[in-house]
């Protein structure tokens, strides 16, 4: 079932694990706000565990939320523990937005401790003006004509990434990774490991939109497409595993990722999979998060920019909804019948 709105996910999500009998736990990220990331367990003395998170992206939490409410109609053996972490950024969903309190885009927080909280490319300096602009977006700003020069000139995938595997210099700009620690990566940094001290193994999905074709998705796993690693993903989950690198599929890579956190927090017991489902052409998600951002800082139609950023991160087209619910609750099966199995 697709919320509405934060509140609403959030009552559905926790009705549901309540009638289910699990354990429900709420960390507060903004008490004035009522602003919480709900954990879920069921099941919680065995070893073996599925996690499932949604809306590190904020306002991808509403496709994530709904996969994980039709999961939990489904059913799972005894002896496979499953953890929700439903919503992982709320304001973000809460307010429609990719990004936290802080502009900043969870998914480029979670550095490495010996990591600096700075950098960009030379092209995303270069696009700053394009993507960032100080002003109420206008209707004569040619986004599409300068960002296909941009292309033409550098390239697709050589771009893509520049753009968006994260920059720290620019706290007002898209893609922002921040100055520190946010308050939600803390968190997470603090209570997943206690949560999970007893799990041996692990199978974690996070759930994601915007990249790829309509309706179909991709897994995307950090590793080489050349390692063992990688080739053993492959064979457990299917041709949809992809790595997180530019010229091998959808994604790219990134700075500050959640995925390697977990590798970090957890080492050789996680296997972490970002199930990526694909909404609308690139340029038309880029474009849609350029210019909520600039109505977000500098004013202009704030309606306009918050039904287009749902509609690329959260299309309304019913068979998309039905076909990525569907995705999504297979992807889940075949995570707890790899550990059944134990693959």
């Amino acid at each position: 079932m697709f919320a509405t709105s934060y509140r609403e996910s959030r009552a559905l999500f926790r009705r549901e694990v309540e009638r289910l009998g699990g354990e429900l736990q709420a960390f507060v990220v903004d008490a004035d706000e009522d602003l919480t990331i709900d954990v879920a367990r069921f099941n919680p003395e065995a070893k073996r565990v599925v996690v499932i998170s949604s809306g590190l992206h904020g306002v991808e939490g509403f496709a994530g939320g709904a996969v994980q409410l039709d999961f939990l109609s489904t059913g799972w053996p005894d002896d496979i523990g499953i953890l929700f972490l439903h919503v992982l950024n709320p304001f973000g969903m809460h307010h429609r937005r990719r990004v936290n309190e802080s502009n900043v885009d969870l998914n480029r927080n979670f550095l490495s401790p010996e990591a600096s909280y700075s950098g960009s490319t030379p092209a995303y300096r270069e696009l700053d003006p394009l993507l960032n602009k100080a002003s109420p977006p206008s209707a004569f700003e040619y986004f599409y004509l300068r960002a296909l020069w941009a292309i033409f000139r550098k390239g697709f995938n050589a771009l893509k990434q520049a753009i968006v595997e994260g920059q720290y210099d620019f706290p007002k700009g898209v893609f922002y990774g921040g100055a520190s620690l946010e308050k939600s990566a803390q968190i997470l940094q603090d209570n997943l490991p206690p949560l999970l001290d007893s799990a041996e193994r692990m199978i974690w999905v996070d759930f994601h939109t915007g990249l790829g074709a309509s309706g179909t998705y991709a897994l995307l796993v950090d590793a080489p497409s050349d390692s063992d690693r990688y080739r053993l993903y492959r064979e457990r989950f299917g041709d949809r595993v992809q790595p997180w690198e530019p010229d091998e599929g959808v994604a790219y890579t990134i700075r500050g990722g959640f995925p390697s956190a977990l590798q970090r927090w957890f080492g050789d017991r996680i296997e972490v999979i970002t199930c990526e489902f694909g909404t609308h052409p690139p340029l038309r998600v880029l474009r849609a998060l350029s210019i909520e951002n600039r109505v977000h800082h500098w004013g202009g139609d704030q309606e306009a920019a918050k039904r287009e950023i749902m509609e690329v991160f959260c299309p309304q087209s019913p068979r998309w909804r039905q076909t990525i619910c569907q995705a999504g609750v297979t992807v889940l099966q075949q995570a707890v019948n790899r550990l059944q199995e134990g693959a």
